[in-house]
Formats: C-alpha cells, structure tokens, sequence
C-alpha cells in the first residue's frame, strides 16, 4: 500500500508538471481537431522568464524527490526480502507490489524524459541532457565523498583496534611484571628462610 500511494503521488506529480508546461507554452500531447477562430486582438503578456524557470525547476525538484524516495523504497523492500524472514509474508502480493512500483518507475523516466525534451521552452536549451550531464558530475562527487567517509570510518576502526591491541599488550607486559616480581620475592623470601635455618 505504501508502494501504489508513493507511486500515485509521482504519478499525480507528473501529471501536474505535465500540464502545467502545456498550460504555460501551449503544447498538447495529443492533436486536436482545429476549431474556426473569432479573430481577437491579441494583447501582449509580459512573461517572467526566470520566474517560469523557477517554477519548471521546481516541479520537476519535486517530481525528482518523489522518484528517488520511489527507488529508496524499492531497495529497502529488495533488501528487507533478502535480509529478513517473514514467516507470514503473501510473497505473490510482494512480487506484484514489486513489480508494479518498478513499472511505474520506468514509465515516470519516460514521462521525465519526454516531457523536458519535447515539451520543454526553447529558452531552457538542452535541459534534459544538462541535468543528466551535471547529475553523473554530482554522482561522481558524492561516490567520492562516500569512498572518504568510509575510509575515515575504517581508520577510526583501525585507531580504536590498534589502542585495544596496545591495552591489552600494556596489560599483559603489567601482569608478566607483577608475575615475575612475586615470582622474585617469594625466591628472596625462600633464600632469607633457607639462611635462617
């Protein structure tokens, strides 16, 4: 359930990105009859062109949240059946909620796709190959970021392990210590005997 509500909500998303680039340029996905026209005087409409930016960035800033929180929910559901047993699973109801979420996935990238590359305004340029272009740069940046995080994770590990490793060899040099110390002095104090006698 989870699932088809994450899924209709992308759905619902980018059908509101879809029509809100029809409504604001004009573009129709499927041809209509052409209807005779009243010939109007057309008055111009100043247009803020960083303001319809804006707002195509942020519809589509939303329909990219909602498309990862979809992949994030798919890894955790794979993962979850990998790693946990569920005695009581319906394992037929998880392979079409599964199967269906991905479908809905790849029907939401098309959408994506198609809607910045045909139906995006000429003003905005190539933008789907921009976006995707800076989001292998980004990808790269953040691989790299992870790959630090791990290795500063490993060398605290490493740090922790090495002053357990010197506790327990300072603790054994102390106990050997005190071990041969007894050692001496139950040997002196069976020599100042030996002596006495």
């Amino acid at each position: 359930m989870e699932v088809k509500k994450t899924v209709d909500e992308i759905v619902s998303d980018a059908k509101q990105v879809r029509s809100f680039w029809q409504k604001l340029f004009g573009t129709d996905p499927e041809p209509t009859a052409p209807k005779p026209v009243a010939k109007k005087t057309e008055k111009f409409v100043a247009v803020d062109e960083t303001q319809v930016m804006a707002d195509i960035v942020s519809q589509l800033t939303k329909l990219f949240k909602l498309e990862e929180q979809l992949a994030t929910h798919i890894r955790e559901e794979e993962e979850k059946s990998r790693n946990v047993y569920d005695p009581d699973a319906n394992l037929m109801e998880s392979a079409l909620q599964r199967v269906m979420a991905q479908q809905q996935m790849a029907e939401l990238i098309v959408t994506v796709r198609e809607t910045m590359v045909y139906q995006s305004p000429p003003e905005m340029g190539a933008l789907y190959s921009k976006v995707f272009e800076m989001r292998e740069v980004i990808q790269e940046e953040q691989e790299q970021a992870r790959l630090k995080q791990e290795a500063r994770q490993r060398y605290k590990l490493w740090q922790r392990r090495e002053k357990q490793r010197s506790f327990q060899a300072k603790s054994a040099y102390l106990v050997a210590t005190t071990i041969f110390l007894l050692y001496l002095w139950a040997w002196l104090l069976l020599l100042n005997r030996w002596e006495k006698t």
